[in-house]
């Protein structure tokens, strides 16, 4: 897998690219996410099946190139041992731009790119037959760049809400940045489901396992994990992580470990 960050100017709106391949010889199922990104997911051919971790019975869906709104529980994805193509982590307001659609609408599901952006089996076909992975990011920043430059901007309010929310990793709040707004919770919220797809609260607590994510990623004991992202104590860490992902916190960064060794 390759990472790269875009261009300056997309900077703010796009948090990484990912261009990825690989082969496992079997049928690959993973528990991902979640995240405080939008994911669009751009498939050279290979088919995914994707429905919800916590199901009592999960149903997979089947998707090709596809964007995956904001949610509060994690997902299974599943291929059939190959997957090549790439990914696009956007803020949720650059998907409310790109997208131009209410963002509550694509909240905790997944669909179909071509449903959401015009152009877009032409724009994988042209990564596709792109010669190098260099080619293809260039592509994406001139193919980004301009739709961006087309596009509608965010509300101030929400923008700068959610830049404080992203600044502090989940720790402001809800109510002072109402406040300092001046405006109600209930406009908040109904702001935030509209431009970005979840009430502030839920991003806040999807910022805070990212950060706890970070930290353990680094290295740094659990104890610590749970104050610096702001839990209240270990306790509180374990039942969030079961909560968002059905596992304890240990095993699912254990499967994360397991699905970095099948990748590499």
């Amino acid at each position: 897998m390759l990472e790269r960050t875009p261009a300056a100017g997309l900077r703010d709106l796009v948090g990484r690219y990912c261009g990825f391949s690989e082969e496992t010889g079997q049928t690959t199922r993973r528990r991902e996410g979640p995240g405080a990104a939008v994911v669009v997911i751009l498939s050279f051919g290979n088919e995914w099946r994707i429905g919800g971790a916590l199901d009592a019975t999960p149903r997979l869906e089947p998707l090709t190139s596809f964007v995956g709104g904001l949610r509060d529980t994690s997902v299974l994805t599943e291929h059939d041992g190959q997957a090549a193509g790439m990914q696009i982590d956007l803020t949720p307001l650059a998907a409310h731009m790109l997208f131009g659609l209410p963002m509550h609408a694509l909240a905790e599901r997944n669909l179909p790119l071509d449903a959401l952006l015009d152009g877009s089996e032409l724009l994988v076909e042209q990564l596709y037959e792109a010669e190098a992975w260099d080619e293809r990011f260039e592509l994406l920043d001139l193919e980004l760049s301009r739709r961006f430059d087309s596009a509608r901007l965010p509300t101030p309010g929400v923008m700068w809400a959610w830049g404080r929310l992203r600044d502090t990793r989940g720790r402001a709040a809800v109510g002072a940045l109402a406040e300092e707004l001046g405006w109600s919770r209930r406009r908040l919220v109904s702001r935030f489901r509209e431009e970005i797809g979840l009430p502030p609260k839920a991003v806040a607590r999807l910022l805070r396992f990212e950060h706890a994510l970070e930290l353990v990623d680094r290295g740094a004991p659990w104890a610590e994990v749970a104050a610096t992202a702001g839990y209240y104590d270990q306790s509180h860490l374990i039942n969030e992580f079961r909560s968002i992902t059905g596992i304890t916190p240990r095993q699912y960064v254990t499967n994360l470990q397991d699905a970095a060794e099948i990748a590499a």
